[in-house]
């Protein structure tokens, strides 16, 4: 019985596929949940101020609370999957998910965390 997947597709796909198992082991998964603790408790015992009816902190989010909650959002987005990846060992296809969008979820709080602090850069004058 012949595959309906091309050839140089499915070789493309397999390469894919090793490189990127090589690249998960070496982020470990207990980095990013140390990291997503210690940040989301870090930013939490900053200075906040009610912005539309919820804490912003003043410091680097001033003015983007929309910036904060998607920052806080992708923080515990990283925690559970990395969480997860622990718990779920026994089935590989299932921990390199978990570890991809736990990888993405830090990737994308640290963008953001960049991004306000760059614009909260440009505010401070000297």
């Amino acid at each position: 019985m012949e595959s309906s997947i091309p050839k140089g597709f499915d070789v493309f796909f397999l390469e894919m596929r090793h490189s990127f198992s090589k690249i998960l082991p070496s982020f470990p998964v207990m980095f990013i949940i140390y990291a997503s603790c210690t940040i989301g408790t870090m930013f939490m015992l900053l200075p906040h101020e009610q912005v539309d009816g919820s804490p912003v902190p003043t410091l680097v989010f001033k003015d983007r609370p929309t910036a904060y909650h998607a920052f806080l959002i992708s923080i515990m987005l990283s925690f559970t999957g990395a969480f997860n990846a622990l718990l779920i060992q026994h089935r590989p296809r299932i921990e390199r998910f978990c570890k991809a969008y736990a990888m993405a979820s830090m990737v994308s709080a640290l963008a953001i965390l960049l991004y306000a602090t760059a614009l909260w850069g440009f505010r401070i004058e000297i």
